[in-house]
């Protein structure tokens, strides 16, 4: 993999230096192209449209759970990273990579607190589908660790994507601050279908969906003992019905006789 922007000590550090004082600690740091564009749709990048950024998840250690933030920072006339923008994570609630950007390096991030829900959020394009796999990973698993859950997924290859986190371990795994202390985790290929499929469907059929899936759903541990479970079933269905079988013999003979 190509040297990645969020491999950057420098930058890191200048990161830190722009958000000093909020208590804020950096998770990752990593250059991005800002631009404007429509929910599905791609913005065409060019010079005069594009602005460089630098993407930020930070988080905030509380007395019981962490807080997480994405910062944009921008560079100031000096070339200084200034904070532009905060967001936080909790209110994350889409990640869709733009299907129409052929490189598959552009994605926006929805967040259901914005007081403008009509106006598309920014489209953040990454130098390459490593950085773009890295920043969005990274997300993914700060929104498990600390929030306990994942935003929706759209335009994802999801089996791509558990893929790249397998081969790349290392730069994928988060350390979220609960309430024991540090805890790695990783966002897996399950969390990220259940995440693409949830955008699939309506409210009521997600509904119907974990209502089954609660019934019927069974860990590798449980399936020997289903089997036997319906092996026994079988057996008594099949004892049923040679039972009712032999009862109904008397009547055809009577009925035979009859004739």
């Amino acid at each position: 993999m190509a040297k990645s922007s969020a491999d950057d000590e420098e930058l890191r550090r200048a990161c830190e230096a722009a958000i000093e004082g909020t208590k804020q600690k950096v998770v990752v740091s990593i250059r991005v192209a800002k631009s404007r564009g429509i929910w599905g749709k791609s913005c065409k990048l060019g010079r005069n449209m594009a602005k460089p950024r630098v993407l930020v998840l930070s988080t905030k250690a509380k007395a019981q759970r962490s807080k997480a933030f994405l910062r944009v920072l921008k560079y100031s006339t000096g070339g200084v990273l200034e904070p532009a923008k905060l967001y936080k994570l909790k209110h994350l609630s889409k990640v869709e990579v733009i299907t129409n950007d052929p490189s598959g390096c552009t994605f926006m991030l929805g967040f259901d607190n914005l007081r403008s829900q009509s106006v598309a959020p920014p489209q953040w394009t990454m130098r390459n589908i490593d950085d773009r796999n890295r920043l969005l990973l990274c997300i993914l698993n700060i929104c498990k660790d600390v929030l306990g859950r994942l935003p929706k997924v759209v335009g994802i290859d999801v089996v791509e994507m558990a893929l790249w986190a397998k081969d790349n371990k290392p730069t994928v795994t988060v350390q979220g601050n609960l309430y024991d202390g540090p805890i790695p985790s990783m966002v897996t290929e399950t969390d990220l279908k259940v995440s693409v499929e949830r955008e699939l469907v309506t409210q009521a059929e997600e509904e119907d969906m974990d209502a089954l899936l609660g019934n019927y759903v069974m860990g590798i541990g449980e399936a020997e003992a289903f089997s036997e479970t319906l092996k026994r079933e079988l057996l008594a269905l099949e004892a049923a019905n040679a039972h009712a079988i032999l009862e109904s013999e008397p009547l055809v003979d009577e009925n035979a006789m009859e004739g």
